[in-house]
């Protein structure tokens, strides 16, 4: 299995331990900082974490839809989506703590009747169809990304690099997909990573080159060229 393919029961484990970093982070916000600003655009960090204890909640239905093959798609519209976030994000910090750590358990719980299975079927995120197997890692980077998003002390630093490396494996495929110009990412431990095949080289720590390809922010990384605007991903 390659480094960019996290075993579902790994994943699982590992989920695990980002629900309680999370939860950490969480018990120690303040109100003031449940309303300041995130790494995501135009959202507060209440808003992330509607987002993700929303998210545990489609991603149970996808689930159900990798285990029976009866399609049950994540959301019922992009526009319900966003108003369960907008309407979550109001919540005061303690109801909004609960409700992120009740939707992660009941994720987790769910999503643990997958381990073993080697009967899975595909699904479909966001217009990208997915292996069933895969789920537990689509939720592992969604928390792992979004944990770093409240922009609250946690950084990919301290992100198990398994985890980190599996990251960047699939942010390097996806953004060759997206139309990124070809990048040679050069990780101070030695691993490459190639975009669109290879070229103009980036080097730096791999939680440093995760953070760029993924949020833009291109902290402690060096070139020869300048850093090129990369396509969205993650």
């Amino acid at each position: 299995m390659s480094e960019g393919n996290l075993a579902a029961g790994r994943a699982i484990d590992l989920l695990a331990d980002a629900d309680r970093a999370l939860a950490r982070t969480m018990a120690r916000m303040t109100e003031q900082d449940l309303r300041g600003p995130s790494l995501c655009a135009g959202w507060t960090r209440a808003h992330v974490l509607a987002h993700l204890a929303r998210n545990a909640d489609a991603l149970q239905h996808v689930v159900l839809w990798a285990a029976s093959g009866r399609e049950t798609p994540a959301y019922a519209s992009r526009e319900q989506r966003d108003r369960d976030i907008e309407e979550g994000a109001t919540q005061p910090l303690a109801r909004l703590r609960a409700d992120v750590i009740s939707s992660c358990d009941a994720f987790r719980a769910r999503v643990a009747t997958l381990r073993g299975r080697t009967d899975l079927h595909p699904v479909v995120i966001s217009g990208r169809t997915v292996p069933g197997e895969r789920l537990p890692w689509t939720r592992l980077r969604e928390v792992t990304l979004h944990h770093v998003d409240l922009d609250a002390g946690f950084t990919l630093a301290q992100v198990p690099p398994e985890v980190v490396r599996a990251a960047l494996v699939e942010a390097a495929e996806r953004l060759g997909q997206a139309g990124s110009p070809p990048l040679t990412l050069v990780g101070t431990d030695g691993r490459h990573w190639h975009v669109a095949g290879g070229g103009t080289e980036v080097h730096g720590r791999p939680a440093d080159l995760l953070l760029w390809l993924a949020r833009g922010i291109d902290q402690g990384l060096t070139s020869h060229r300048p850093l090129p605007t990369l396509p969205p991903w993650g």
